[in-house]
């Protein structure tokens, strides 16, 4: 009796001074965990708020002004190869090496019976999560978990078992926000950098390209879909005549439509966080071949993993409006060239979240792999695309079907087709800003 009330003590009224916060997961559960903090602190302004994490994900917490220190797990709590044996003794060392920290409040964000067991290690007296992974006789308080609601509102109705925040079913995402910190050194940097590599891209053009072939800053506008839509039904939306025409005419102002410059900027990321979720490289070559032809400028977006995939995409020696700056960034400085873009378009992963948190109008292309109405990024620039199959939600890393129908079923001319009319349509709600 006396080992058990060691682990689960009775509670006491909830007013901590140091809180630890477990995100034992992902990049993009990272970002949808941002909305937590500002309230954490609001709640309680002295309290020292600190976060055991990931290598995938620690640079989100590390940027956070509102996170005070870090700890990194040294394994990922997704890879559990090493076998049982391992895995309990990371969570032996982990659990007695955060003991030290003498917390008052742990917050397991996952749900995850590992790191509830490393909260009771560390004998944290509070201990907040979700019991549908197990452990939950462990934790003092437990929060109703709702399947298929967004993780967003999730979180929030974490904090709400405490008493913390606004009530979670009236969340939404122009209201919440998800938000990656970035300082204004760094976005002066990308800029500069941009701005460099386009000058030299331009004055090579001007040496390799007769007069009459270059620079044409207003050839994308003619390229503006017209006509009826032909995507599904699953995506039906209004052309806005009316913006369109106004597009067409005013070329001679290109800062309205731009917010880098006179070509509208298109950011892509050709990776994902696993094989299921990965859109065919063929049908990317295909996408961005269209937008280049268009006039657009296209920035490649990744870390080093994704560059093998970038050079097998577009090969050397590339189109001058492409840039490829897969693995060239930082994670703070990725979100600083997405607040450059005009337009995202990426597979479900890590990079679409932090488009999220830019602000910037997203096609998002989504797999059978996850429910998209829980996952999907938090904005109301974010249109999520999905080709309809009967296996959804799989939750697979690797796509037992031949043919992975889910995304070779999005073709081309359908993604290129509903960014476009996403992309304007969301002109007329975006603020264009100089860097």
């Amino acid at each position: 009796m006396k080992v058990w009330r060691k682990f689960r003590p009775a509670r006491r009224i909830l007013d901590p001074k140091r809180i630890l916060i477990l995100q034992l997961d992902h990049l993009g559960d990272a970002v949808l965990s941002s909305p937590m903090f500002p309230r954490l602190k609001q709640a309680w302004p002295e309290a020292v708020i600190e976060v055991l994490a990931t290598p995938s994900n620690c640079e989100v917490f590390e940027a956070n002004p509102l996170v005070d220190r870090v700890h990194l797990a040294g394994r990922s709590w997704f890879d559990r190869r090493p076998g049982r044996r391992a895995l309990a003794r990371a969570i032996w060392e982990l659990g007695h090496s955060l003991k030290q920290g003498r917390y008052d409040l742990g917050i397991d964000v996952r749900g995850d019976v590992a790191s509830v067991l490393v909260m009771a290690l560390a004998r944290i007296p509070r201990r907040l999560g979700w019991a549908m992974g197990g452990g939950g006789f462990l934790l003092t308080d437990v929060a109703e978990w709702v399947p298929m609601r967004h993780e967003v509102a999730s979180r929030l109705a974490l904090l709400n078992r405490v008493g913390v925040g606004e009530p979670a079913q009236t969340a939404n995402p122009r209201q919440v926000k998800v938000h990656v910190h970035v300082s204004e050194r760094e976005r002066r940097h990308v800029a500069t950098q941009l701005r460099k590599e386009i000058a030299d891209r331009l004055t090579l053009e001007r040496t390799v390209r007769p007069t009459s072939r270059q620079h044409d800053p207003t050839r994308w506008a003619t390229s503006i879909p017209t006509g009826p839509n032909p995507t599904p039904a699953l995506f039906k939306m209004a052309w806005p005549t009316t913006l369109t025409e106004n597009l067409r005419r005013n070329t001679s102002t290109p800062r309205w439509w731009s917010r880098f410059d006179e070509r509208p900027l298109l950011a892509v990321h050709l990776g994902a966080g696993t094989e299921a979720k990965r859109w065919p490289p063929t049908h990317w070559r295909m996408l961005i071949d269209r937008f280049l032809e268009e006039g657009w400028r296209v920035v490649g977006l990744g870390g080093p993993e994704d560059q093998p995939l970038a050079q097998q995409v577009i090969p050397p020696p590339a189109h001058p409006h492409w840039h490829n700056w897969v693995g060239r960034l930082k994670l703070t400085e990725t979100v600083a060239l997405l607040e450059l873009a005009d337009l995202f378009i990426g597979s479900d992963s890590g990079p679409a979240h932090l488009a999220a948190c830019a602000g910037v109008t997203s096609v998002v292309l989504f797999s059978g792999t996850n429910a998209i109405d829980q996952w999907r990024p938090w904005s109301p620039r974010v249109l999520a695309l999905s080709h309809r199959v009967p296996c959804r939600p799989c939750h697979r890393k690797v796509c037992p079907l031949a043919d992975h129908p889910c995304m070779n079923g999005m073709t081309p001319e359908r993604v290129h087709h509903a960014a476009w009319r996403w992309w304007v349509r969301n002109l007329e709600t975006r603020e264009v800003s100089t860097p």
